[in-house]
């Protein structure tokens, strides 16, 4: 499987209960929210890479948080102060991963 627009749509507003941040990123990439890997598994997801593009994965260097994008300028994770999985610009990145982030594909 790959990236799928219309599944990362879905999920948003989707309960933290449902979807952990791994679930989000398992079920865009996978199709499956179960298939895939945890966090910090992500840390170890294809190659680097330098810009954010739709399926570029996000995760913190710490191995805690993950998330993906939808496009250049957004990326959806489940949020741990909202409760449910949301949708945030580029811009948020650096509150998001307080301790840094790599892109990974």
């Amino acid at each position: 499987m790959a990236f799928s627009s219309q599944r990362a749509s879905a999920l948003i507003d989707k309960s933290r209960l449902e979807y952990q941040c791994n679930h989000v990123v398992n079920e865009v990439i996978y199709g499956n929210k179960n298939v895939g890997g945890n966090a910090m598994g992500y840390l170890l997801y294809g190659v680097k890479v330098g810009k954010p593009s739709a399926g570029v994965v996000v995760v913190g260097k710490d191995g805690v948080h993950v998330g993906v994008f939808i496009n250049d300028t957004e990326f959806i994770h489940s949020s741990s102060s909202k409760y449910k999985v949301i949708k945030a610009p580029l811009s948020q990145l650096p509150y998001v991963f307080p301790r840094g982030y790599e892109l990974r594909k």
